[in-house]
């Protein structure tokens, strides 16, 4: 019984540093789903990722588009819920690694539902990472100082641009 106390007391500690380090988990509206992949306009190919993918619905839903689609969660609950989401659908992996370690260098369209207190430090390293004229979807919250250049119902659309070269690259 003890050890069964110290497994939920673990998965407690975890789920509450997911929410502290990006944001809690709140579902992607499936309504909202297909338009936000629909204004993507992602090609068949392209690699999509959704960081906090939480239960996996929007990578099951790029991945059935013929897209391939990478899902990372740290909270061990939902990565287990998304990765049972996602079995067995081509184009679709679910990891379980902190988005603050992913390399996103050769990801065409990224995707995240994180609090407005966690945007400016995601946005700097997608500035950082993220190849040129790579999509970020941004759901529900904007970037603070930052335009889209589209903005559904309920999420913000941004294209990074190619990073300046240093003199030394030149």
């Amino acid at each position: 019984m003890l050890y069964l106390y110290l497994a939920v007391l673990v998965l407690l500690i975890l789920a509450a540093y997911t929410s502290i380090s990006a944001a809690p988990w709140l579902p992607t509206r499936k309504v909202d789903v297909n338009k936000l992949l629909d204004d993507a306009k992602l090609r068949p190919g392209n690699l999509f990722v959704e960081l906090g993918c939480g239960d996996g619905r929007v990578v099951k839903a790029a991945a059935k588009r013929g897209y391939r689609a990478v899902g990372y969660e740290l909270n061990p609950v939902l990565f287990f819920i998304a990765w049972v989401n996602n079995f067995g659908i081509n184009n679709a992996k679910i990891k379980f690694i902190n988005l603050w370690a992913v390399d996103l260098s050769k990801v065409d369209v990224v995707m995240a539902f994180m609090t407005p207190r966690t945007l400016p430090r995601l946005d700097s390293k997608l500035r950082s990472e993220l190849k040129s004229n790579a999509i970020f979807i941004s759901y529900i919250f904007a970037i603070q100082g930052r335009k889209p250049i589209k903005k559904g119902k309920s999420w913000f659309i941004y294209q990074y641009s190619a990073k300046p070269k240093s003199i030394d690259s030149a």
